[in-house]
């Protein structure tokens, strides 16, 4: 009887290795992805708050955020950042996908890093 019990135990315990195993490796591939996305989300905010001191026309603002998310190996292309600009304040939006490949399944990310900065005149 022990000689089963053990065998179950070992497979349990390989069982167990492999999903820790599993893990590990989901976050490795996906925890660098989601660490650009939060410094892309700071550089909008910072950007946001001098452009509307600067009167930064949106063009300018939107080159700005995709060298950045260039910057940070981000798959962003100028037509997934509309940027306002006027005299009440500056509205910055990206939208873009990252698809991360686990070579048993591609996991897409969606991210929608947004800011705006009010004028105070």
């Amino acid at each position: 009887m022990r000689v089963s019990e053990s065998g179950g135990s070992s497979l349990r315990g390989l069982l167990t290795l492999a999903v820790i195993a599993a893990v590990i490796y989901v976050a490795y591939r996906t925890l660098p992805v989601y660490i650009n996305n939060y410094e892309l989300q700071d550089y909008i905010s910072q950007l946001a708050v001098q452009a509307t001191v600067q009167h930064s026309q949106a063009a300018d603002i939107q080159q700005s955020v995709l060298a950045k998310a260039s910057d940070l190996n981000l798959p962003v292309s100028a037509d997934q950042i509309k940027v306002q600009s006027n005299r009440a304040g500056v509205t910055i939006d990206v939208d873009y996908t990252v698809p991360i490949d686990l070579r048993f399944y591609t996991w897409v990310l969606h991210f929608t890093p947004s800011s705006s900065n009010r004028s105070l005149t």
